[in-house]
């Protein structure tokens, strides 16, 4: 497994495989280049490498869709795969696999280097600083202003410096000299904010944009309370990863970024941050009072490349949140002792839907105490709160599979007491259909389907699966495979 060092490398990668479209022609930030990520990301198509963005000098670039579907068969989540170094054609279920066991890894702390690097070739500090040279975009109609920050690690710490968090918080550009992003209290950058605010001190931060591969998938991940992401990712490459210090900031930043932004989270000046149009596919028309980030240094390098990630209807690039959240909810089940074969959040689920493949068997219990178990489990911890519909499905199953899955929970999930509801179950308040209170107050009913076999109906009294392989002999499965293609057949 060898991971790549920088963004380019990884475009570079991409071009090889087939899955990078280059626009040559000069594209408008303002709307255009979202609508084209937009109309590709429909089809599922390649990542998009935008080379002329108008009123930018020339050089200055965008890649979009860095981790989205991809359209050719089985490789759906080859961008994924390659941001962490496997194969393009690794199976899903494999690097859900591979990311659920990722926070237990023994930790490789990061390497600090010298500033001869790119991300320093050019400097704006203090009255200088001036957000418009950065091509950020303003991708849909209705959205609050120009998202910078949508594929990026924002780096904050505590007060005490014990812990330094790696996050993806959506970023709007306020001004020249100001940005605004969600300081929600529950994530982690509002936890850090709180120690500063306590302290009576404005919060540093900074902002990475455009490195390597791996560092904002995992920054995007539910990675637990306290652990810091940069030492995961140096656990998963097998090496420390490289760092370069701040300009104005006591911070470090991934040596490898295009583009840096730094400065400090006030106290008590607001100001509203949206609205967005977010990963549940809808324009979210609410916007919200944040504390404003005062930016004094912003560094890139020559011909800088931003990337991009036009939020939506699925699927886009949220798709990596539906491999890091299932990673997560494997490793909180396993851990709990439960027995759980698998797990998958479809890409069209927008997040909210979550299979669990269980082995009953191995339960000691009801099929409601199971139920019970993993609600418990999922529901109790962040990375359970995108998604509040669970169904629970027999190890016969391919959970990857649309129809396979259509099929099973309407023959064998009971309408009523197949059903299960959890009300004041705390969620994230971007879901939808949420009222009013229910946003405020982030709880909602959830509810877990069982599609399983019920205990009380015996094995051999179970209906047996009308598949090609369940109700053929291999004798006869034999003969028609050696004769598929003398058959006339492809």
């Amino acid at each position: 497994m060898q991971t790549l060092e920088n963004m380019r490398d990884y475009i570079a990668v991409l071009k090889s495989q087939g899955q990078l479209h280059e626009i040559d022609r000069e594209v408008d930030c303002d709307l255009e280049l979202g609508a084209i990520m937009k109309k590709s990301n429909c089809r599922k198509g390649p990542a998009l490498l935008f080379n002329k963005l108008k009123g930018f000098p020339d050089g200055f670039r965008a890649f979009g869709s860095p981790v989205n579907a991809w359209s050719k068969p089985g490789m759906t989540y080859s961008r994924i795969a390659t941001s962490m170094g496997l194969a393009p054609e690794t199976n899903v279920l494999e690097i859900i696999e591979r990311l659920s066991t990722i926070a237990d890894l023994p930790r490789v702390k990061p390497v600090v280097v010298g500033d001869n690097v790119p991300c320093k070739e050019n400097k704006l500090l203090g009255n200088d600083v001036d957000l418009t040279k950065l091509p950020a975009p303003l991708l849909h109609m209705g959205d609050g202003g120009q998202y910078i920050g949508t594929w990026h690690i924002v780096i904050t710490e505590t007060f005490d410096r014990s812990w330094t968090n790696w996050g993806m918080y959506r970023t709007m550009v306020h001004d020249r000299k100001t940005l605004g992003a969600p300081l929600i209290p529950t994530q982690h950058i509002g936890m850090q904010y709180a120690t500063w605010k306590a302290a009576g001190k404005p919060m540093p931060f900074a902002m990475a944009f455009g490195v390597d591969p791996l560092s904002p998938l995992i920054a995007s991940m539910a990675i637990p309370k306290g652990v810091s992401e940069v030492d995961v990712v140096g656990a998963y490459r097998g090496k420390p990863l490289e760092q370069v210090r701040c300009e104005t900031v006591d911070l470090c930043v991934p040596a490898s970024a295009e583009i840096v932004i730094e400065g400090y989270v006030s106290l008590d000046d607001l100001r509203t941050e949206g609205p967005f149009t977010e990963y549940t596919g809808f324009l979210i028309k609410s916007a919200k009072d944040w504390p404003v980030f005062n930016v004094t240094a912003m560094t890139w390098r020559n011909n800088p490349i931003l990337p991009v990630v036009c939020t939506g209807e699925p699927v886009e690039d949220h798709l990596c949140m539906s491999v890091s959240l299932a990673a997560g909810v494997l490793d909180l089940l396993r851990k709990a002792g439960l027995p759980v074969l698998a797990t998958f959040i479809p890409p069209s689920s927008a997040l909210h839907h979550l299979i669990i493949k269980v082995d009953k068997d191995r339960f000691q219990g009801t099929d409601r105490e199971l139920v019970n178990a993993i609600a418990g489990v999922v529901w109790s911890d962040k990375v359970g709160t995108f998604s509040p519909k669970i169904f629970l499905v027999d190890e016969d199953i391919d959970i990857t599979d649309t129809e396979i899955m259509l099929w099973c929970s309407a023959t064998r999930c009971h309408p009523e007491r197949g059903a299960h509801l959890f009300p004041d179950t705390t969620v994230v308040p971007l879901q939808p259909y949420l009222s009013p209170e229910e946003k405020k107050a982030a709880k909602t009913t959830n509810v877990v389907y069982d599609c399983t076999w019920s205990k009380d109906i015996p094995k051999d009294k179970r209906p047996i699966r009308a598949t090609f392989e369940g109700l053929w002999s291999e004798a006869v499965q034999r003969k028609v495979n050696e004769n598929w293609g003398k058959d006339g057949f492809e």
